[in-house]
């Protein structure tokens, strides 16, 4: 397997509390309101679901930035993800780094995390996740002292997925996500899972479940919530893309959209989601962008199961 990239990211200042590593899914799962577990390539594979990297036969680097409206939080984000090792192993690493100063006093994080994937015959995948975080003061940061002092506190944690490919349109994934409980609103402890279906080679569809076991540590709430969403491909130079679903943690509901714009070595790709109904009080609508450059290494091997996702 070919040696992965170096990230490095620069951060900007926000105005509210940071929210959860979960909040950012990458710009692909953004645009189809996050409903991408069961088909999960390239990044999207490191981030939700580490088997998805066993899907697909390519070498992608990405760089994204997201930024989120209702907290004025943002999130700058890379990857690297390798699926064209010739003894069917496909590893990924990635860095997210999340940045805000309430009251005048920074809080921040990051997350760093490596991905290993194996496919068992024809139809099923396994995948790991081993995540390092570390969380710097924040307002709402449980590492804050009574006393108002900013502390950190830093930890290891894990994903394990599964995918399982009955037929070759269908697609079904389970993913235990943070299974080391580090008892944080920003590493919550979940359990994912979704289907795809892919009728014809340029179109999928797919819906997801999340449910957090770990309460928020800006709004306290935990809960599930049900996406779903679409990605269809135009003479493999563009994608479009739609999804919607709940999030419980916010209490809303909303409606997403993307595409994609690709050439032979690169992608560049766009994604909204807007809350549409809060249904809890109290709630305030959300918007959250995400833009990211997808890099496409030479020599790189594309599956059939690629083709669909340009």
């Amino acid at each position: 397997m070919r040696a992965a990239a170096i990230v490095f990211l620069l951060v900007a200042v926000a105005a509210q509390p940071v929210q959860a590593f979960e909040d950012f899914e990458g710009t692909r799962a953004l645009a189809m309101g996050g409903a991408t577990r069961a088909w999960a390539l390239a990044d999207s594979a490191v981030l939700l679901n580490p088997s998805g990297m066993s899907l697909a036969k390519a070498y992608n680097v990405e760089a994204a930035y997201a930024y989120g409206t209702r907290a004025s939080e943002q999130f700058f984000h890379a990857s690297v993800v390798d699926s064209t090792s010739a003894s069917n192993l496909a590893g990924g690493l990635y860095y997210t780094y999340h940045l805000d100063k309430p009251a005048g006093l920074a809080g921040h994080g990051h997350e760093v995390g490596g991905a290993l994937s194996l496919p068992i015959g024809d139809s099923v995948a396994i995948g790991g996740t081993l995540k390092w975080f570390r969380l710097e003061g924040g307002d709402d940061n449980p590492t804050r002292t009574a006393a108002g002092t900013a502390t950190t506190s830093d930890g290891l944690t894990c994903d394990v997925g599964a995918t399982v490919r009955p037929m070759a349109s269908l697609s079904l994934a389970v993913v235990g996500v943070n299974l080391v409980d580090r008892h944080s609103g920003q590493v919550p402890k979940m359990l994912t899972y979704g289907a795809a279906y892919v009728p014809i080679p340029n179109l999928v569809i797919a819906a997801d479940g999340v449910t957090s076991f770990t309460r928020d540590d800006l709004t306290g709430r935990r809960g599930t919530g049900l996406r779903a969403g679409l990605e269809a491909s135009i003479a493999q130079r563009m994608a479009l893309r739609g999804g919607g679903g709940t999030d419980p943690v916010a209490g809303a509901g909303y409606l997403a959209v993307g595409v994609s714009v690709v050439s032979e070595v690169a992608a560049v790709d766009f994604g909204i989601r807007g809350d549409l109904f809060p249904y809890r009080t109290g709630t305030t609508r959300n918007v959250f962008l995400g833009l990211s450059l997808r890099l496409f290494v030479p020599g790189a091997i594309a599956s059939a199961s690629a083709a669909q996702s340009p």
